[in-house]
């Protein structure tokens, strides 16, 4: 049993390790940006070649790199590793951008929250309780499209920005307030602790100067009547 784990943990590493760094065409990023676990990309030009580099890790080997003629206005590349598996780049020469094929996102939902999506809208405001994160899902116009989502968790200021975007072409924003109950509770945490440290401040300070006054009372009334005396 021991030895099954040890050897399914060292392939896991071994995957981990070995895997294509980065993907570049004629030293330009991809669309979106190239990760890992992103498999289909696209890329636009108007030159008859390009040149794909790939980065990989030590002895992964890699075919579909190099040197690639356009002789088509869409080109699909295939990128193999031994190791990260394929990866697609679909090449378009002579790109002309057509408003009907952007992607988009047809819906947006975050559990427990109603924020009344329009795809038009970029911009959206919330009040969220002591939340950790977030559950969002969302609905594509096209289904090669990529969406990142950045922001989700660690609420721990009053306006908390959440930012999805969509194939690096459009970005939505949820701004997430706390509520005002929450506020409150935190504030009045802090209040209670600076006045607690405040109250025995001030303790210290009259039995302080309680006992220099009794002292003082003490010292005039008794010990230098006896001196003047003598």
């Amino acid at each position: 049993m021991k030895k099954i784990l040890l050897i399914t943990l060292m392939f896991i590493f071994i995957v981990r390790v070995s895997a294509i760094e980065n993907i570049e065409i004629d030293n330009n990023l991809l669309i979106p940006t190239f990760q890992k676990d992103i498999r289909v990309y696209n890329y636009y030009t108007n030159k008859d070649n390009v040149t794909i580099k790939v980065f990989p890790s030590k002895n992964e080997i890699i075919n579909g790199s190099g040197k690639i003629e356009l002789d088509s206005n869409e080109k699909r590349i295939e990128i193999i590793s031994n190791t990260s598996g394929k990866y697609i780049i679909n090449i378009f020469k002579n790109y002309k951008n057509d408003k009907s094929k952007e992607s988009h996102l047809t819906n947006l939902i975050i559990k427990n929250y109603n924020i009344d999506f329009n795809k038009d809208v970029y911009d959206y405001n919330i009040n969220i309780n002591d939340e950790k994160e977030l559950e969002i899902y969302y609905e594509l116009s096209n289904d090669n499209a990529y969406v990142s989502i950045e922001g989700n968790g660690n609420f721990n200021k009053t306006e908390n920005i959440i930012k999805i975007n969509v194939n690096n072409e459009y970005e939505y924003r949820i701004h997430a307030y706390k509520t005002l109950n929450v506020s409150i509770i935190e504030n009045t945490k802090e209040y209670k602790e600076m006045s607690t440290f405040k109250k025995e401040i001030v303790k210290v300070l009259i039995v302080t100067i309680s006992c220099i006054l009794v002292f003082g009372f003490y010292y005039f009334m008794f010990i230098d009547k006896t001196y003047l005396k003598i």
